[in-house]
């Protein structure tokens, strides 16, 4: 067989393993939800989109320590996070604005802003050039404290008593819901694992430049569990791990660029960016930030005009990506 069409079933056959996996761990996250008595914000940020951003993690390991690409490290996340929102836009115009951001609290504002602000920390120690400190570097600190500040603010403002109407009280054993959400997340890490290998070998093969390689194919490939996850919570009208799911895997993500910094020997992993790079965090910054005036214009009458921004999403990501594999061609 043709070694692209090879590396290109290989690709297919993963893929629809993180899909299945990814309905797996809307499911069972619905019901721990339920269950356990956290929430569904809670299990969707902590739990859900921790999970499905397993690949990204391997991935960018693998890119920093094995293959010595840290534009496809950095490339990766933050076109994650660009996909991610471009994702809950679509979601958005298809179930409705009001129904998937209408009705969330203080958590789910703060935990938009903790994802905004990652990334915003992320290009500027970028364009800083960071500096190196011992094993890691004071970017990559910077954005270990906000992220580790910003969950444990999450979590305090979901059990405020303002909040707690909608945490569900437990409703039974979680047994089996656990070791199901378990089984889920190992399919996706096994099934990851394939997938980058192919994606890694379709960008050799075709001779594409790393950094949009990363934003691209790579985080396509990466956020297909955050996508299924975002639509089949939808479908469940599990609204609230929709949001959790895409923006505490946003968080998640850029706490990625802290770990992948830790096992990148050369120097601070953020002074590696390239313009692509620069472009690519803007996108998420802005794409994120849209997110954001939704999320308040669908609870506040002075900003209803916000919810009109969500057709523009998919929009600005096409933009994006076009200034992406512009700049990373030169």
């Amino acid at each position: 067989m043709d070694p692209l069409a090879s590396a290109g079933l290989v690709f297919l056959i993963s893929s629809v393993a993180v899909i299945y996996a990814g309905v797996g761990l809307a499911r069972y996250g619905d019901e721990l939800a339920e269950k356990t008595g956290w929430g569904k914000l809670w299990v969707g940020t902590a739990l859900v989109s921790v999970a499905t951003s397993l690949p990204e993690l391997t991935v960018n390991i693998s890119a920093v320590w094995l293959e010595d690409a840290p534009d496809l490290a950095l490339g990766n996340v933050f076109g994650a996070n660009m996909i991610n929102v471009f994702v809950l836009g679509l979601a958005a115009m298809v179930f409705g604005v009001q129904n998937l951001f209408g009705g969330q609290g203080s958590d789910t504002r703060a935990l938009v802003l903790l994802g905004i602000g990652l990334v915003a920390v992320a290009a500027l120690a970028g364009a800083s050039g960071d500096a190196r400190l011992g094993p890691t570097s004071l970017g990559a600190l910077a954005i270990l404290g906000l992220y580790a500040w910003g969950m444990r603010r999450v979590y305090q403002l979901g059990r405020v008593p303002a909040e707690l109407g909608d945490i569900p009280a437990p409703t039974g054993k979680a047994l089996k819901a656990w070791i199901l959400f378990g089984v889920s997340a190992l399919i996706v890490i096994v099934a990851a694992r394939f997938l980058a290998s192919s994606a890694d070998e379709i960008a050799k093969l075709t001779g594409i430049s790393a950094s949009f390689i990363g934003v691209l194919l790579v985080a396509i490939v990466t956020t297909l569990p955050e996508g299924s996850v975002t639509v089949a919570a939808a479908l469940r009208k599990s609204y609230g791990i929709v949001i959790g799911n895409v923006y505490g895997s946003c968080a998640f993500n850029v706490f990625i660029l802290f770990v992948s910094d830790l096992f990148y020997v050369k120097g601070p992993l953020l002074a590696t960016m390239q313009p692509a790079h620069f472009v690519a965090a803007a996108g998420a910054f802005v794409l994120m930030g849209m997110g954001y005036l939704i999320l308040r214009g669908s609870a506040e009458e002075k900003l209803a005009w916000a919810k009109k921004l969500a057709p523009a999403i998919p929009l600005l990501y096409f933009g994006a990506l076009y200034l992406v594999f512009t700049l990373g061609q030169r």
